[in-house]
């Protein structure tokens, strides 16, 4: 790599952005671009600069890190840096690179900092365009076009994809989780805890409410208000 890696320092504590940014200017290959002191501030940066690496803290005010994380399509190699050990199979489940515990000794950041690399060299081949969806529908594995569906919706311990005009839905025992780790992100976007909606299929964004082309209402979550306007407005 021949520019240092961007890196954004997210956690509402003051000392933390020190002890980090201490630990950057050990690295040569490290650059300190900005600091973010709770979620919303972070996921506006996120949205309009490209960042390699973040360091993230879970508990801070209006969206949290773990939100932080589930919010985000596409994430930069993601270290947490918190005070709580309780959070890490969360931060884990969201892909996080590593999991810090604070107070962050050097030699554990060093270490932290290789296998972020190694997450940012790995997903830096580019992806072949998806156009289908490998689903279990009825005990079998199938191929399911990505063009016709409008929406996800989480029902419990099942996701029932809805299609555009008259297609029947079907309804398939997995998790939303995967369903949007499964789908394209310039394609798909979360928009609620409980749905995954079209991009294309959007008509227009309210205030608590996306309508789609057919006139389907959806709900806009909180924390994936900003998100959702950055990508549609």
């Amino acid at each position: 790599m021949e520019t240092p890696y961007k890196c954004l320092i997210v956690d509402d504590e003051k000392p933390a952005h020190l002890v980090i940014k201490s630990h950057i200017s050990h690295c040569e290959d490290l650059q300190f671009v900005a600091s973010a002191y709770n979620g919303k501030e972070a996921l506006n940066l996120l949205i309009n600069n490209a960042f390699d690496f973040v360091f993230l803290d879970i508990e801070m005010p209006l969206i949290n890190g773990i939100e932080l994380l589930q919010t985000l399509p596409k994430r930069p190699a993601t270290i947490i840096t918190t005070a709580y050990s309780t959070f890490a199979f969360e931060a884990y489940q969201q892909d996080a690179v590593d999991y810090l515990l604070k107070p962050i000794s050097l030699p554990r950041f060093l270490k932290a900092i290789e296998k972020a690399k190694y997450f940012w060299k790995s997903n830096q081949a580019p992806k072949p365009i998806q156009n289908t969806l490998l689903l279990r529908i009825d005990g079998e594995a199938k191929e399911v076009p990505l063009e016709p569906i409008a929406y996800f919706q989480s029902i419990g311990n099942y996701v029932k994809v809805c299609f555009k005009g008259n297609q029947k839905s079907i309804v398939v025992y997995d998790t939303l989780k995967n369903i949007l780790d499964m789908t394209p992100s310039e394609r798909f976007i979360q928009t609620h805890k409980s749905y995954i909606v079209n991009i294309n299929y959007i008509e227009s964004v309210g205030k608590e409410s996306i309508t789609l082309k057919e006139g389907i209402n959806i709900p806009l979550g909180r924390k994936y208000e900003l998100m959702v306007q950055k990508r549609i407005i």
